[in-house]
């Protein structure tokens, strides 16, 4: 059912008045944009839509048949990030069928088969499957060398995903030998300072970051020159849509390191600069912008800042309600949260209140809250005693 209200919510998506070349660039850039903000659903109408553009120009305009089956790939990739595995594996099949069919050239059949394997390494990625993901992915870096004649971008974004699977694996040196080679390819076609590029060393940042040894904090420098360069980069341009998203992200997560590694000061400067880009640039509903308040407001407790947290954490339940609504979980944890500090602060009745409007929330799933009741109910005792 789900799968069927995508396909029909696709048709929608452009002006259908326009030339289909003209919507399928429209489209790239809305999945582009898409993709930043994590909208799996959304970029799955996008690609239906283009294969659905890419068959009509095909079989109407005679144009050729290899972007017909890569846009099914595309497809399938989408669907696999979704969580629509059967519907993912589907297109890669129906893919493979079109290429064994309808490609008749050797070097253009295996830059495909190097696409479909790439598909196919995604899908088992997102599925779990990280064997079976590693051993496609490994097929396509080596089919893409052959045929490519060396690092482009479609190797170095299957070093990216090898790079991901070696991590969750935990290895960690395979996984930076990935994202090294990536970045590489990134820095020589678009530049140091290229969001490819940044991300690849964001992704670089984070498998260091796994490490025990040194390169743990050697992360932390990468993250930080990554926002420096960011910073620098937005100061000086405007109207970049995926820039200032990837600024904020970098920033949030530079924060939370280094309040791991207890640099409190340094931590609530990064969260300024994230709250600062999302401001500017993201609507107060953006998730990322609420997160990034629940961080501030937990940074705030811990710097013993009641006042400011209490301010932050209202501020996130409000758009919580709005958002999930005045009876979901989360909204629940935020007023445990809210009653945590009000307590903290000496105001029993207002924590009170929202340990018990808390509770009421948590109490309708008791198995899966039990945690959150047991805490809460530990916290109303212990301020009844007192």
């Amino acid at each position: 059912m789900q799968c069927n209200v995508l396909e029909s919510a696709a048709a929608e998506l452009v002006d259908e008045s326009l030339h289909p070349l003209e919507q399928l660039e429209l489209l790239t850039a809305k999945v582009d944009e898409l993709k930043a903000k994590g909208e799996t659903d959304a970029v799955i109408e996008c690609r239906i839509k283009q294969l659905s553009l890419q068959k009509v120009l095909s079989h109407i305009h005679r144009f050729p048949l290899q972007p017909v089956i890569q846009a099914q790939a595309a497809l399938a990739e989408a669907y696999g990030q979704g969580g629509y595995f059967a519907q993912a594996k589907q297109h890669i099949t129906q893919a493979r069928e079109v290429c064994n069919g309808g490609i008749y050239g050797d070097l253009q059949c295996r830059r495909l088969q190097a696409d479909l394997l790439a598909s196919e390494g995604t899908i088992c990625f997102a599925e779990g499957q990280l064997e079976a993901a590693e051993k496609a992915l490994m097929d396509a870096a080596r089919l893409g060398r052959e045929t490519r004649g060396g690092l482009d971008r479609f190797t170095a974004q299957v070093h990216i995903l090898l790079g991901q699977v070696a991590t969750q694996r935990g290895n960690v040196d395979k996984a930076i030998d990935h994202f090294s080679d990536a970045w590489e390819a990134y820095e020589d076609i678009d530049g140091r300072t290229a969001e490819p590029t940044l991300r690849v060393r964001l992704q670089m940042a984070e498998a260091q970051r796994t490490a025990d040894d040194d390169r743990s904090q050697k992360a932390v420098e990468e993250l930080q020159d990554v926002v420096r360069i960011l910073v620098e980069i937005l100061e000086g341009k405007e109207g970049v849509p995926q820039l200032p998203r990837l600024l904020a992200e970098s920033s949030l997560r530079l924060a939370l390191w280094l309040q791991a590694d207890e640099r409190d000061q340094e931590a609530f400067q990064a969260l300024e600069i994230a709250e600062n880009t999302c401001k500017k640039n993201c609507s107060e509903e953006d998730l990322m912008a609420i997160d990034i308040k629940r961080h501030m407001a937990s940074l705030h407790i811990k710097l013993g800042r009641k006042k400011e947290a209490l301010e932050y954490l209202k501020d996130v339940e409000y758009f919580e309600r709005r958002l999930h609504g005045s009876q979901s979980v989360q909204v629940a944890r935020t007023l445990k949260a809210l009653g945590t500090v009000y307590a903290a602060d000496g105001n029993q009745a207002e924590a009170e209140s929202s340990f018990h409007q808390a509770l009421r929330i948590f109490e309708t799933d008791r198995h899966q809250n039990a945690g959150f009741i047991r805490d809460i109910n530990a916290m109303l005792q212990s301020m009844t005693t007192a």
